[in-house]
């Protein structure tokens, strides 16, 4: 592989690891001389399609929230969705992170409307509504479905159930499917890359 920004052989690292909420995982850096570098985690194994629904209050703000590359996450009051896309990464976080990262989504999508009253408008009541939620002075409803049940938020007052196959495959994935053939080859591969 050649490097996007010099043209220069690249260098690639993987690892396998056994993870507590996302199971088995490849982690590979592709990097270069010239600074260029990029990490993407691939999951290893899928399991059912899961759903996970959580009213957060000012009492659930520090719950955990593992979203993995192929999970949704909604807040249906507000409308708002994080849906995979082809560059989606997974993260770990708690509930109040995931209200802060859609604050920054709006937040930007307020700015690009700048000329557009009413959608300022818009912007701008959803950006209170999370801020009281964050405060503890209002509550909504986060839900969490994954596809490939690798997402998760772990919490003693959240609703788990599985997802029909028919409502799995109305959700986006984001991920690009590889065929991994096997720890060794991956390992031979690895080391002709590095010579």
């Amino acid at each position: 592989m050649k490097c996007p920004k010099c043209g220069k052989d690249l260098n690639l690292l993987t690892a396998f690891y056994d993870t507590p909420y996302a199971g088995r995982i490849l982690i590979t850096t592709i990097s270069c001389n010239c600074g260029f570098k990029h990490s993407d985690v691939f999951i290893g194994e899928f399991k059912d399609p899961v759903r996970f629904t959580l009213k957060v209050d000012k009492n659930n703000l520090f719950a955990k929230v593992v979203r993995s590359a192929s999970g949704t996450i909604r807040i249906p009051e507000l409308g708002l969705a994080m849906e995979p896309g082809p560059a989606s990464q997974g993260f770990i976080t708690n509930v109040e992170g995931v209200l802060m990262r859609f604050e920054d989504v709006v937040e930007m999508a307020k700015r690009w409307n700048s000329d557009d009253e009413e959608k300022v408008r818009i912007c701008e009541e959803i950006l209170a509504k999370l801020k009281a939620v964050r405060e503890g002075e209002d509550s909504v409803t986060l839900i969490v479905e994954d596809p490939f049940g690798n997402s998760t938020i772990i919490s003693d007052e959240v609703f788990m159930e599985k997802l029909s196959q028919e409502e799995a495959s109305k959700l986006k994935t984001g991920l690009t499917i590889v065929d991994i053939v096997g720890e060794e080859e991956l390992m031979n591969l690895n080391e002709n890359v590095e010579e």
